[in-house]
């Protein structure tokens, strides 16, 4: 679950941003934990003198008190890994906004599709900081190294994770709702992990793959899966990059 702390002094526009948050990690099937501040001082005391942790806080600049900026000097004096994201009318202090590692910016009024980038921009950096995938089942939050993953399959609404270990036979680590388009466009970059898309159902790891033909996959534990028609090109491509990047060596 991602822990997401939201500070505006405009009450309305705290409550808009969440709801965005809402809308946009519900349809990315991405579990998500807002908590509204009104003003610098209680976010910034909520964090010091309570411990609470945020993965992602979104920052508004002009506020009463504290202002934005204010604020994330003190968050970063505490050195803690969260990604601020500021949400603001005003790109006069852009200046200022770097001394304090800013992740985005978002103007005001918010686009939606930015909204949207920014918010997956960011669960990306989050995964590729972990190392793990994270999903939710049963309301319970689990973790799945990537290294471990050897490929996603969809099947309907769900998305089964099958996970295996050299020499070790294909387990299945789990079952979520979802959709891989959506995953996909979540998971981090290349060196963290390295998928390939090769069918409507399945998103596979190239370190998982032991040899790769014009319409199918060898994965080292011998699954055979087939690429589709339409992808054999793309997947061709995207296969030698990943293999150049590998040293040209398959295990």
């Amino acid at each position: 679950m991602l822990t997401i702390a939201i500070c505006d002094d405009d009450r309305a526009a705290a409550d808009a941003i969440e709801a965005l948050l809402q809308e946009t990690a519900a349809r990315q099937n991405i579990e998500i934990s807002c908590e509204p501040f009104y003003d610098g001082a209680a976010l910034t005391e909520a964090v010091i003198e309570q411990a609470v942790c945020f993965d992602i806080i979104y920052l508004d600049i002009e506020m009463g008190g504290m202002n934005g900026i204010q604020t994330a000097r003190t968050l970063r004096e505490q050195n803690l890994p969260l990604l601020l994201i500021y949400v603001s009318g005003h790109e006069e202090y852009l200046k200022e906004l770097f001394d304090t590692e800013p992740f985005r910016f978002l103007s005001k009024p918010i686009d939606r599709a930015d909204f949207d980038r920014v918010f997956a921009d960011a669960c990306r950096r989050l995964q590729s900081r972990a190392g793990f995938f994270s999903y939710a089942c049963n309301k319970i939050v689990h973790r799945v190294p990537f290294s471990r993953i050897a490929y996603f399959e969809s099947c309907g609404r769900r998305i089964r994770i099958h996970t295996s270990d050299p020499g070790a036979e294909a387990t299945d680590a789990g079952v979520f709702y979802g959709k891989l388009n959506e995953l996909e466009r979540q998971l981090p970059s290349p060196p963290t992990c390295r998928f390939l898309r090769i069918h409507q159902s399945f998103l596979i790891n190239f370190d998982h793959v032991k040899s790769i033909g014009p319409s199918q996959v060898v994965m080292l534990d011998g699954t055979v899966l087939q690429i589709s028609d339409e992808r054999r090109k793309a997947v061709k491509t995207q296969f030698c990059l990943l293999l150049n990047d590998n040293g040209g060596l398959l295990r």
